[in-house]
């Protein structure tokens, strides 16, 4: 089972656990069962009506110090 993040045009939706294993399947079953479905998402995965299809950018990892500190 999976988990999909949904949001609709009246700012309302919520998560649904369900069956189905992809990204699509799940938007086709989210606008069919719910009215103005907006976006979807799936970890860094999602759906919206403005942008389609898209993935979100993995974090960047944190750059390290690498100057070191002198005391005098």
């Amino acid at each position: 089972m999976k988990s999909f993040l949904f949001s609709t045009d009246n700012d309302r939706g919520g998560v649904i656990l369900c069956d189905l294993d992809t990204l699509p399947e799940a938007v086709e079953y989210l606008q069919q069962r719910f009215k103005g479905v907006v976006r979807v998402e799936q970890g860094r995965d999602y759906w919206s009506v403005e942008e389609g299809f898209g993935s979100l950018p993995a974090p960047s990892e944190p750059e390290l110090n690498t100057e070191t500190s002198q005391s005098g």
